[in-house]
Order: C-alpha cells, then sequence, then structure tokens
C-alpha cells in the first residue's frame, strides 16, 4: 500500500493538494484537500484503467462546478425547509440558498473549505476543519474525513465531529458514479429500498414514505435508461430522489464490474447529471449517477427520519463504504 502527495493547484494563497492511496492490486483513490474531496477511483482490469467516478483534472472546475462533484457537503446534506430548525427549543433561522431552504448546509460549508490533511497509515488520509457559526448555525464544528483503501478494493469514508453548541451533523460524499465510461442509461442499479421521500415541488419532503415502485423499484437490478423511461409519464425527465435503505444500500454495475454501496445511517440520495456538459444535461442526456449516502434530509424537521442532532460536548461518527467487484 502506497499514499503520495502531489499539489493540485491554490485557493486563498493555500496549496490544495493531492493524495493517492494505491493498494496491492493497484486499485487507487485520489482525494484533494480542497472540500475533503474524493478525486478519482481508479481499477486496473485486464492492464487497462477504467475511472469508475465523475472527476476533473484541475482545481477551478472543482471550484466552480455548481454540481458539488466528489466533495464533502456539510454541516447538512441535503435541503432544510425554509431554512429553520429548532434544537433543544432554541429556534435557528439561516440565510436560505435555494429558494427559501437551505440546501447543503450553505454558502460556506465544508464544500467550499481548503482542509488541513495528514497521511494517517499507509492506506489513509485524514482531512481536519473547523468551521466556526458560518451560515447561522450554532457554534464551533471541529469535522474531520477519513478516506482509507484496503486490499479487498473497499473504500471507507469516516466522518467524525465535536462541538461547544448544540448543531447539527449530516455529512455525506457527493461522489457520481459511472461504471462504464459515460453510457449511464446502460449501467444497472439496484437499491435496498422499499420506500422513498414524497417531496413537494421545492424538493422538501413532506413526510410521506411511497412505495418503491415502477419507476422508483430498484429492488431488482434495472437499466438506469429504464427507470428513467419509467419517469416520462410522470413528466419526470430526471432523479433527484432519497430512498430509505438499510446496511447495504444500493449497487451500481454493468458488465465488467460493480461498486457496492454501505452505510450506517438511512437515506440514499441519486441524482442523474451531467457535470461537464451544462448543454447535454439540459437535454437529459446524462453520464454520470450522483449516489449520496446519508441520514433523510430534512431530519431535523420530520419525525422519524434520524438523527441529525450534534449537541454540545458529543462526538459523532459515520461511516459509508464503497467495494469494487470485478464480475
Amino acid at each position: 500500500m502506497v499514499v503520495s502527495k502531489t499539489k493540485f493547484g491554490e485557493t486563498d494563497d493555500k496549496s490544495v493538494n493531492l493524495y493517492k492511496i494505491t493498494n496491492s492490486n493497484q486499485t487507487s483513490i485520489s482525494v484533494l484537500s480542497y472540500a475533503a474531496t474524493w478525486q478519482n477511483f481508479e481499477v486496473i482490469e485486464d492492464g487497462q484503467k477504467h475511472p469508475l467516478i465523475e472527476h476533473f483534472d484541475n482545481l477551478t472546475d472543482y471550484i466552480q462546478t455548481p454540481y458539488q462533484v466528489g466533495k464533502t457537503i456539510g454541516r447538512v446534506a441535503g435541503r432544510i425547509n425554509k431554512a429553520h430548525f429548532t434544537i433543544n427549543d432554541v429556534n435557528y433561522q439561516l440565510k436560505p440558498n435555494d429558494g427559501q431552504n437551505l440546501l447543503h448546509g450553505g454558502n460556506n460549508g465544508l464544500q467550499y473549505q481548503n482542509f488541513d490533511a495528514e497521511i494517517d497509515s499507509d492506506n489513509s488520509v485524514i482531512f481536519s476543519h473547523v468551521v466556526d457559526g458560518e451560515d447561522g448555525f450554532g457554534g464551533k464544528l471541529k469535522v474531520k474525513v477519513r478516506y482509507s483503501l484496503n486490499d479487498d478494493d473497499e473504500v471507507a469514508i469516516t466522518y467524525t465531529a465535536r462541538t461547544n453548541h448544540d448543531t447539527l451533523f449530516n455529512p455525506t460524499c457527493h461522489v457520481y458514479f459511472d461504471v462504464g465510461e459515460g453510457n449511464i442509461r446502460q449501467q444497472q442499479l439496484q437499491i435496498n429500498a422499499k420506500r422513498f421521500l414524497d417531496v413537494d415541488d421545492e424538493k422538501i419532503p413532506t413526510g410521506k414514505l411511497l412505495a418503491t415502485t415502477n419507476a422508483y423499484d430498484f429492488k431488482n437490478f434495472k437499466k438506469i435508461g429504464q427507470g428513467l423511461k419509467q419517469l416520462k409519464p410522470m413528466d419526470k425527465f430526471e432523479y433527484d430522489d432519497a430512498f430509505v435503505v438499510g446496511d447495504k444500500a444500493a449497487t451500481i454495475k454493468n458488465d465488467q464490474r460493480a461498486v457496492d454501496l454501505y452505510t450506517d445511517r438511512n437515506g440514499l440520495i441519486i441524482f442523474t447529471a451531467n457535470p461537464k456538459d451544462s448543454q447535454k444535461a439540459s437535454q437529459y442526456d446524462y453520464d454520470s449517477l450522483a449516489m449520496e449516502m446519508q441520514t433523510l434530509p430534512d431530519a431535523i424537521n420530520q419525525k422519524d427520519f434520524g438523527e441529525t442532532v450534534l449537541n454540545k460536548g458529543q462526538r459523532v461518527s459515520y461511516t459509508n463504504k464503497y467495494k469494487y467487484r470485478k464480475l
């Protein structure tokens, strides 16, 4: 196992570094200090390299993309209704950044920060950052994001946080998968979910859980393109949906390879996208699928959606895992 470090660019006069972890199979992941970003996930099959996730090769694209490609999202991933919540009878009104709602923790979230970094061992890198009252959240939050890769070709991302003030913490990696060189419609998806969230026109959960039927039924493997076709009669042309999942959340695959996704939380958001070509995206020509594992969105305002409150003095840790398999 080898970990290397190279300079990837600069932001605000500070270096942004890339760390590459390579295992005995020559499978590798690359991660950036900027936004604690998962920059690449690359495997070798029959001497050929295959990237499994959407990525950019320069810092400018990561800074400018509205798609948050590969970034650590937080304090809170997803939307918070009317940018408002209550913790222990204290009301918090944050500044909306998505209509009247808050998306991905606000405009100063973890996805815009350059983290400190250290090589933790021969197979892991730890990124650290402190946010202090940004976007209206209470208090100082110390965050660590640990990326590791083992010789079973499994990537683990562990998010750890501690706070000096009651706050929320529900991070994710906004990673976009493409296991078949851009042909996302032909790739197959399986999601271990019997229910998904009903949302309103602003994509805010109503509190209702719907059965995963028709276009939303991925209990067995189904081509993503088939699912998109099933959406059309509902006058929908993309996925941007939250599924209720368990430990083994999902698998995405083509005929040659698969990635299995595991989480210790209860939500998986999928989002069809084309981060590199806005014109194609506008024509619903998608090249990748975001798969974001987290506690269900707007959990703070919805009973039974899961716990995202992090109380003063408390420490919490979550782990998402992604395992590559050659088929």
